[in-house]
């Protein structure tokens, strides 16, 4: 069995992202998702569609809340 640190790291960061802070999770989760592609970790590409699903989702939902807030 294969070990994938960074790859789980960058999966959990793009999930934490959905919810939390997008910008700097989704970004840490781009990040250690490169860093697992570059040592052909097996769960590298899935890290890095999750990261980047995490932070555009993240940043449109908290854009989708904070308006509602707003609004009279």
């Amino acid at each position: 069995m294969q070990r994938s640190p960074f790859s789980i790291v960058a999966i959990v960061f793009g999930a934490v992202a959905l919810f939390f802070c997008p910008p700097l999770f989704g970004i840490l989760g781009l990040v250690f998702g490169g860093i697992a592609k570059s040592k052909d970790e097996p769960l590298a590409v899935t890290g890095l569609i999750v990261a980047a699903v995490g932070l555009v989702v993240g940043m449109i939902l908290g854009v989708v809340v904070f308006s509602s807030m707003s609004a009279p």
